[in-house]
């Protein structure tokens, strides 16, 4: 037993790239839209392995437009306040050293990186759903699950990324025809976003699932596509309905305590899942129920919530606003941080958030236009690349948050999409171990810049 755990131990130490891009995950998952000193350190540590690789294979129609965007950022910054470190370009110069990092690693790797993003999200939903029922229970009260994100809307949009990952590796180790631990985290993640009561991250699940829809009609009739979306819609009835009758026990009942025994329930689901799938394959028209009762989920879901919708059209205000600010500056935009004060000063509605709830004219508003056209061409790129439905479903899910939402500017959620969707290798270009080692150089120079000019204002 111990030398098989000391050649597995071996065997992870092989892919330490992979597990480097893994630990910064873990490390952005808890800095929120982040902090020039942390993604300092993370950058080097991500260019330091970087700098270790022969060669990489990578898609530069999603690689350029990363390096444009925050080269746009930067200069964005330097206009507004006379330096390329204040704002988020220094520090969304990780998001092209993720991308490049990724593709060079092997096949193997990548998967075993696709693997530890699920987990990752996993434990971070079991986290969420603790923290839920021991505030319930000890302090009677309850409210959004905003987990270790810090934010119920951002952990929505986080778990919706886990669950399509989850569901991509599930699908491969099927391929491989071998045991799924990974499916276990599927009823965690669907109770847990449930807790959350994000509608924005509920829509866009709804449109990952649209997307998965269309790609599997595309390979097959209606006739095989229906019953797998219904199997499908079953799991998500299931899993979110536990979580809302949780919520239900401890944030709308007099003795929270009772959403214990729900909780019990909830691991008895996770004991049962794979039962419970296989359930649905050899009785279809159970499947069809079930899925149908997504309906009175949904329904119970809009009534706990009655302020969405006015949120919502709160939210339509704030991209008409910021569409009045479009053309202040279209070559460098107003400057990182800066619609936040124009807003307060403008004698208009005061929005009281940092960011315009529409990714792409925030960014055309405080960055300019070809900061704007560069996130949305990579967005497209990224869409409509070939790669696996549940890697694109992902993606949609993720760009559709951002319409409606600031998902982006988090960066742990967007490294994290870039981790467990992207196929930086598919339709890439093999780029040479000088150019490879240039590139990361140059990034680290650049962190290391940041980091310097961060602690030196301490």
């Amino acid at each position: 037993m111990a030398y098989r755990m000391k050649r597995r131990l071996e065997s992870l130490l092989d892919h330490y790239v992979a597990l480097c891009a893994a630990l910064a995950l873990v490390i952005l998952s808890l800095i929120g839209v982040g902090d020039v000193r942390m993604t300092g350190m993370v950058g080097l540590l991500l260019c330091g392995a970087g700098m270790t690789q022969d060669s990489a294979r990578v898609d530069l129609r999603i690689l350029f437009p990363l390096i444009l965007y925050d080269l746009a950022a930067m200069a964005s910054s330097y206009m507004a306040y006379g330096n390329i470190v204040d704002g988020y370009g220094a520090m969304h110069a990780l998001f092209p050293v993720v991308y490049l990092l990724m593709a060079c690693l092997k096949k193997e790797e990548l998967c075993l990186l696709k693997r530890c993003c699920s987990f990752w999200v996993g434990g971070i939903a079991a986290a969420g759903i603790g923290r839920f029922i021991f505030q319930a229970v000890t302090q009677g009260r309850a409210g959004r699950m905003s987990g270790l994100l810090g934010n119920s809307n951002a952990m929505g949009i986080f778990l919706v990324v886990g669950w399509f990952a989850v569901l991509h590796c599930v699908k491969e180790d099927k391929e491989r025809k071998r045991a799924s631990h990974v499916s276990l985290l599927e009823p965690v993640l669907l109770m847990a976003l449930a807790l959350t009561l994000s509608m924005g991250s509920f829509l866009a699940m709804g449109a990952g699932i649209g997307v998965l829809l269309a790609e599997k009609r595309r390979d097959t009739s209606w006739r095989e596509t229906f019953p797998y979306v219904c199997q499908l819609l079953a799991r998500v009835v299931l899993g979110m309905g536990t979580g809302i009758l949780i919520y239900l026990a401890a944030a709308r009942t007099s003795i929270p305590f009772v959403c214990l025994p729900l909780l019990a329930y909830g691991v008895a689901v996770m004991a049962c899942w794979r039962t419970f799938g296989r359930f649905l394959e050899v009785y279809p028209p159970v499947a069809i129920l079930i899925s149908a009762l997504g309906i009175l989920v949904a329904a119970v879901a809009v009534v706990l919530r009655p302020s969405a919708i006015a949120t919502f059209s709160e939210r339509l205000e704030m991209m008409a606003s910021g569409l009045d600010y479009l053309m202040a500056d279209p070559l460098f935009g107003v400057g990182p941080l800066q619609w936040r004060l124009l807003d307060l000063n403008d004698g208009g509605k005061y929005f009281n958030t940092w960011h315009i709830h529409n990714i792409p004219i925030h960014i055309g508003v405080e960055m300019g236009w070809i900061a704007m056209a560069m996130v949305v061409l990579n967005g497209l790129c990224a869409l409509c690349k070939k790669k696996a439905p549940s890697l694109r479903a992902g993606i949609a899910a993720f760009l559709f948050h951002n319409l409606i939402d600031t998902s982006f500017f988090y960066l742990g959620i967007t490294s994290l999409t870039m981790m467990a969707m992207g196929e930086p290798g598919t339709g890439g270009r093999k780029i040479g171990k000088a150019a490879v080692k240039a590139v990361f150089a140059l990034f680290a120079v650049l962190f290391a810049y940041s980091l310097f000019h961060a602690i030196r204002w301490i």
